[in-house]
């Protein structure tokens, strides 16, 4: 279990996925993490959580340190080890939006994989309409690196894609 001055970030158990699914099945939630249209996710989708949760290199539940209450998760995936290169993604349930608590959980994150990952570049994708997000993450240093535009039709309009990503140097400047 790992701690910052507010959160824990522990390991997922099998009993997280109920809280994860009832995360990405958030109403709020899903239009920022999914281009597919918003609907209910059924008890198949567990699988999906399983699976990438499973998979990432650290997959993280996200918890209020004062109370263990469940909050959201993370999670970084080296899928490109040759190129030290990591992907990174985030969510929190919208009651803890706008108090910190995400630039918390990503700073730890991306300092944590850039320590002991050997990682010499962190990458992201987020859509250009979620503007708190990218506004956590050029706080803790990741700078735009591209749009594909017009890339997902969401509430009835053609919303863009952006990368961000943070390089090795960049990340030990900012230090």
């Amino acid at each position: 279990m790992l701690t910052t001055e507010r959160l824990i970030l522990r390991s997922y158990v099998e009993s997280d996925l109920d809280d994860i699914h009832r995360l990405w099945n958030d109403p709020l939630v899903q239009p920022f993490i999914m281009s597919e249209p918003v609907a209910l996710l059924g008890p198949k989708f567990k699988e999906k959580i399983r699976l990438v949760m499973d998979q990432a290199n650290f997959g993280a539940v996200i918890a209020l340190k004062e109370t263990g209450e469940f909050m959201g998760q993370g999670v970084i995936t080296v899928s490109e080890p040759k190129n030290h290169d990591g992907t990174f993604g985030i969510c929190l349930l919208p009651k803890f939006w706008s108090n910190g608590y995400g630039t918390e959980a990503t700073k730890f994150m991306i300092d944590f994989s850039f320590k002991w990952f050997g990682l010499n570049r962190m990458s992201l994708g987020v859509f250009a309409n979620n503007p708190r997000a990218i506004a956590v993450y050029e706080k803790v240093g990741f700078v735009k690196e591209g749009r594909k535009r017009q890339a997902v039709w969401m509430d009835n309009h053609w919303e863009d894609f952006l990368t961000m990503g943070i390089l090795r140097d960049e990340w030990e400047g900012q230090r």
